[in-house]
This record gives structure tokens, sequence and C-alpha cells, in this order.
């Protein structure tokens, strides 16, 4: 009887344990997401680091910043 109570104790401190450590590394991953940016004149999502900003606004190309400046 002893023996089921200690492997029921085992097993549940296990599941405790490995639940944690699942939450964890979830939420690393979250921290490690890269900020997404929209082009303001074709409307693309890209990174961030990729972006060309000008006056807080961000574009996918030269060529898109410089067609919504003319349009300005």
């Amino acid at each position: 009887m002893r023996i089921l109570i200690l492997l029921a104790i085992g097993l549940l401190l296990y599941l405790i344990f490995r639940n944690l450590y699942r939450r964890i590394k979830s939420e690393k991953q979250i921290e490690q997401a890269e900020k997404m940016v929209r082009c303001e004149q074709c409307g693309l999502h890209l990174l961030e680091q990729e972006a060309i900003q000008k006056n807080q606004h961000f574009f996918c190309t030269t060529e898109h910043l410089e067609a919504y400046q003319q349009q300005k």
C-alpha cells in the first residue's frame, strides 16, 4: 500500500515539474519573438529590423518610402 502512495506522489511531482518546465519554456519563446511592422504603402508585414523607418512610419522598400512621401 505504501508503494502505491509513493508512486502516486512521485507521479504527481513529475507532472507538476513537467508543467512548470513547459510554462517557462513557452514564456522564453514568447520573449524571443520579433516585432512585426506594416509597410505604410502596400500593407506588407515585415520584421522591424528589416524595415525602413521614417518619422515613425515603416516601409518595405525605398521605392515605397519615396512614393509615400510624394503622396503627402
